[in-house]
């Protein structure tokens, strides 16, 4: 990856609608050698996928919370049964398995309080393999970018 993928995925990362022309002409490239060098970046898996950023409060999702959930065990089973049942919850967001007082971490956006409640209740507590749940609802998020660093190294 050389000077000219990092310009381009940082283009792509602010604005992925933005034309080839367009970054090709900040860049000092072609369109072509922008279209090129973007499929490229696409089939080595460096580019994972376009989507709209969409804003959760204009839609209605105005809490963000973040939950901490500890396993009463800590087996193959009930691992991967606890992924599948995050990946089914559309309101989680992110969910990373981690180290120290909890086993996974989880961001939620959700409508607001009792949507929360029935979360944690109706979804996550009320399967026998989840030991414990704490929340902390987010009362300001003070930067949430969701780029990648292209500092080069």
């Amino acid at each position: 990856m050389d000077k000219f993928d990092r310009q381009l995925l940082t283009f792509l990362q602010a604005d992925a609608s933005v034309s080839n022309a367009h970054m090709g002409a900040s860049i000092g490239l072609s369109a072509s050698q922008v279209s090129r060098r973007r499929a490229r970046l696409e089939t080595d898996g460096v580019i994972n996928g376009y989507r709209a950023e969409v804003n959760p409060e204009a839609v209605g999702l105005s809490l963000n919370a973040f939950i901490k959930v500890r396993l009463h065990s800590h087996s193959k089973t009930t691992a991967e049964n606890f992924r599948q049942r995050v990946k089914s919850i559309p309101a989680i967001q992110l969910a990373c398995a981690i180290t120290g007082d909890a086993d996974y971490l989880l961001r939620v956006r959700v409508q607001d309080l009792t949507a929360l409640a029935e979360l944690i209740n109706e979804q996550l507590l009320a399967h026998a393999d989840v030991r414990e749940v704490r929340s902390d609802v987010v009362l300001d998020m003070i930067k949430d970018d969701g780029t990648v660093s292209l500092a080069t190294p």
